[in-house]
């Protein structure tokens, strides 16, 4: 029949397939969030995720204990809508069938970046077969490409053949960016505003009824103040909304806002302190919680994260962007080998560290937790014996650690084609808005950061847009350091 509608591999095929229903012209839903959990193993764990059509429904069901995928497509056509959870096609296919995972981030990352295309798009009514080449190729730090060029030919040539950004949901493989301060709070502010939103309470009345003292209600209460009452504009619940919803959709000046109430406070604490200090004990909750939030934005400024594990919303991951060393003598070496091997194999494989990593290495400061546990090894090599790929799809491996040296010693890899970190963030969460979670191409995260023209912050955020790109524009208005890139 081609009104069936069912799960199809490879996955480039699928969307031709769909578009063949009859109802895929009317794509509503974008699925971004299609799967934080595909690419992460070989287990499906996204529950339930629901794709609109104009003419029907197609439920899709992805069960975790049986890693079976079931498309159910419901039609509206000569149906009453309350029948809707009647199937007409129903198909179960094994996740192990599939497509494989890297075809997913693939698709996502088209997704993303210019939806599903329409049957109406072509003269025949058939949606052309999506490839590689589709979209074209972002770049915003051209001199950041030379360095890699000089650095990693290979990984350069993988690069330049498309590289890609998105925002997205933790997941392995993925990176998390610290946001400014000034950025979190913004976040905070339009969670607040949403919630107030959901429970159909107006600007206004959100404020009175609201209690407590948080961040993201300070300034969203600074943003109403700020709003004009004159000039024609009606006060009426309605336009008061729409309003604030417009003003606070403006990044750039909720940006601008948020530093303007931080500053506030801080020049308050420090009209307080005597003699340059402050009795913590004098602070009010609120003052005291911005403080700790002043204290983390600066402790982690502007670090890219490479999330290695992600599970609950949490997530673990090491610092691609704080480098630390660029020689390893014996007792680095020793450290580093730690995380792999015991005391005893460690000692023994000093030496030929050395001569492999001794005068040309890539050593990070991984993050906080764990430093004295050892090195954590990553790389793009899926053939060193003792590797192992993070998550299925990103061609993004961890440890090795004695195969990276002998394949160093024997010629056949260079030292900057490996990344050793020490120490990792063990408990990242976007709870608080203060990390930006990100899926991006391998060639993005496996790339040293040495030297750089362009920060990697800025670089991975300028390829995803939107508001990210925002962010890192109007940091990068306030650098004097850098050159134009």
């Amino acid at each position: 029949s081609e009104r069936r509608v069912g799960f199809i591999s490879p996955l480039s095929d699928a969307t031709e397939r769909l578009a063949r229903t009859g109802c895929a012209h009317r794509f509503l839903a974008l699925t971004a969030k299609l799967s934080s959990g595909m690419c992460a193993s070989s287990v499906f764990v996204l529950p339930v995720f629901t794709l609109l059509f104009s003419g029907g429904v197609i439920a899709v069901t992805l069960t975790r204990s049986t890693q079976l995928l079931s498309f159910c497509y419901h039609s509206e056509q000569n149906q009453p809508r309350h029948c809707l959870h009647k199937p007409r096609h129903c198909l179960h296919m094994s996740a192990s069938s599939g497509p494989d995972p890297e075809e997913w981030r693939q698709f996502r990352n088209r997704l993303v970046a210019q939806g599903l295309p329409l049957t109406t798009d072509t003269e025949d009514g058939r949606q052309p077969k999506p490839n590689s080449q589709s979209l074209p190729r972002k770049s915003v730090a051209p001199a950041n490409e030379e360095l890699l060029q000089k650095q990693n030919a290979k990984l350069w040539d993988e690069y330049m053949r498309g590289v890609w950004a998105h925002p997205s949901p933790f997941e392995p493989g993925s990176l998390a960016c610290r946001l400014p301060l000034q950025a979190q709070l913004v976040e905070l502010m339009r969670l607040e505003k949403s919630l107030a939103a959901d429970a159909g309470i107006g600007c206004s009345e959100a404020l009175e009824q609201k209690e407590g003292d948080s961040w993201g209600l300070r300034l969203r209460k600074k943003l109403v103040s700020e709003l004009p009452t004159d000039g024609g504009i009606s006060d009426t619940l309605e336009q008061r909304r729409d309003l604030e919803s417009s003003w606070a959709a403006n990044s750039a000046y909720c940006f601008r806002l948020a530093e303007g109430v931080v500053s506030e406070c801080l020049k308050d604490l420090a009209a307080r302190s005597n003699g340059g200090r402050l009795d913590a004990r004098s602070l009010t909750p609120s003052e005291t919680e911005l403080v700790a939030m002043c204290q983390d934005a600066q402790e982690n400024w502007q670090q890219v994260v490479l999330l290695l594990g992600a599970e609950g919303g949490r997530a673990q991951g090491v610092v691609l962007n704080r480098p630390f060393a660029r020689r390893v003598d014996g007792e680095l070496a020793q450290l580093l080998l730690k995380g792999e091997l015991s005391a005893v194999e460690a000692e023994s494989m000093v030496v030929d560290f050395v001569r492999a990593f001794g005068r040309d290495a890539a050593v990070y400061y991984g993050g906080p937790d764990a430093q004295a546990e050892g090195g954590t090894l990553v790389h793009g090599f899926a053939e060193l014996e003792g590797a192992q790929e993070i998550a299925s799809g990103t061609r993004i491996y961890r440890g090795g650690a004695v195969g990276a040296i002998r394949k160093v010693l024997a010629g056949e890899a260079s030292p900057l084609d490996f990344r050793w970190f020490i120490g990792r963030h063990d408990a990242l969460s976007t709870s608080d808005a203060a990390w930006a979670s990100v899926a991006c191409a391998r060639s993005l995260a496996l790339k040293q950061c040495l030297g750089l023209p362009k920060p990697l912050w800025h670089e991975v955020l300028e390829l995803c847009g939107g508001e990210l790109a925002i962010w890192s524009e109007i940091e990068l208005t306030q650098r004097t350091d850098l050159e134009p890139s």
